[in-house]
């Protein structure tokens, strides 16, 4: 009898499927289930979103929920994880960064990447305000994932016809190199 409850356990225990997200933040793995990702996040939602920056906010944790990713978030509203720490100091306004970044809408479709060009070189203080506020939580040699309201990026008024009106944006980021110091 007490094999019977012993090879009942063993056979519910392994026919149990365990769904986890792996990811790495501040390079520190962690598992999450589904329920920790949805419990982490449930409290952020805006029940009745009255503004741009809260229709965004309920977007990107949609996203974040749907996906199952571990991400931190800025008081500004943006939301990130470092997947490669990096090394020496985090850039400032005053410094031109070079970067490989790849910049996806939520949908996953590509609006621009510089995987198939050369590393983007610029001025940081000459880019919208969403880079302003996360290229500087990199190091030199880091990357990372970032989610960027729309109220950060190009706002109401898109970006040609690359970026519609409002579109919150996600981007993997590199940063190589910061010039300037």
């Amino acid at each position: 009898m007490r094999n019977i409850f012993l090879l009942l356990f063993i056979f519910a225990f392994c026919s149990c499927k365990w769904e986890s997200s792996s990811t790495s933040n501040n390079n520190f793995a962690k598992t999450l289930s589904e329920d920790q990702v949805i419990n982490k996040t449930m409290n952020e939602f805006i029940g009745q979103p009255t503004n741009q920056n809260e229709i965004d906010r309920n977007l990107i944790l949609n996203h974040i929920i749907d996906n199952k990713l571990d991400m931190e978030s800025t008081p500004d509203g943006i939301y990130y994880q470092i997947t490669k720490e990096g090394v020496g100091d985090h850039p400032t306004v005053k410094n031109t960064i070079v970067t490989n970044y790849h910049g996806t809408f939520l949908n996953g479709k590509v609006f621009d990447s510089t995987k198939e060009k050369d590393p983007f070189t610029y001025p940081l203080s000459r880019m919208n305000d969403g880079w302003k506020k996360a290229i500087p939580l990199l190091k030199s040699s880091g990357k990372g994932i970032f989610i960027i309201p729309s109220t950060l990026c190009y706002g109401e008024e898109g970006f040609g016809d690359l970026i519609p009106p409002n579109a919150v944006l996600k981007f993997e980021i590199e940063l190589i190199a910061i010039k300037g110091k």
